[in-house]
């Protein structure tokens, strides 16, 4: 990320950014926190974040989004409709007006398999329950790491083990443009949905859930490789995740 803080400054929010490059570097104002290290991965960032999260309530963001008007106030009244929410989900709309992705009309408490759905930027977060109930990224996971995806789902269902409380709100809160180009469904991509099954189930009885779900994967059209090396590289990557 771009080592400059200015460029992240003058929002109306208390804004916290974590900056991944050769230069340390640490700015703290005002509603403003700038924090250079280097490191390189996703999941290692989101985690800096957390760790030095100052506010009760935090939204995982991104450089190519635009919170919708009014976002402070649908979160706010959200966590007070469901006060014993510890995060709350939310949905993110297209700068053409469209839903990023189908949504419920309705809220309702995630479980194992609607997280399967949820975007990063969509998450708002209480810093207190994620501390004292130690729940944070997994850093094997999340671009920069050795499976480059999955991070939130382990992040979430991490959450539902340990008894925290997962809601989804049927209210826009960030703009977001549709990707441009699909994700490409290769040797690496079949690797990454296996480690992450094992990853979130290990042997558990939700393991059905898990690979009902890489059956999917291995359905889409837009696979690279063949049917047999998708279930090869799945398997090679749950293979290799030790039992959580």
């Amino acid at each position: 990320m771009n080592p400059n803080p200015e460029g992240f400054k003058g929002y109306s929010f208390s804004t916290l950014v974590i900056s991944q490059n050769s230069t340390e570097k640490e700015v703290r104002e005002e509603n403003f926190t700038f924090l250079s290290f280097d490191e390189r991965g996703l999941s290692k960032s989101r985690n800096k974040a957390l760790d030095n999260a100052s506010k009760d309530l935090a939204l995982i963001s991104d450089d190519d989004l635009i919170y919708c008007e009014g976002f402070e106030n649908k979160i706010q009244d959200a966590f007070d409709q469901f006060p014993d929410a510890d995060i709350l989900t939310f949905k993110i709309i297209t700068p053409e007006g469209k839903p990023y992705k189908k949504y419920s009309s309705e809220s309702f408490k995630h479980d194992r398999s609607s997280i399967y759905k949820v975007s990063s930027v969509e998450i708002v977060v209480r810093i207190k329950s994620l501390k004292d109930a130690e729940v944070k990224f997994d850093e094997n996971f999340g671009l920069g790491s050795k499976f480059p995806s999955g991070e939130e789902t382990i992040f979430l269902n991490d959450a539902i083990s340990k008894g925290l409380n997962l809601y989804f709100v049927p209210e826009y809160i960030v703009c977001h443009p549709l990707e441009s180009s699909g994700k490409i469904l290769d040797e690496k991509y079949f690797r990454s949905k296996g480690a992450l099954i094992k990853r979130l189930y290990g042997n558990s009885l939700f393991l059905g859930l898990g690979f009902a779900f890489l059956f999917k994967q291995f359905l889409k059209p837009s696979r690279t490789i063949s049917l047999r090396d998708s279930i090869k590289e799945s398997l090679k990557g749950f293979n290799s995740i030790q039992n959580f």
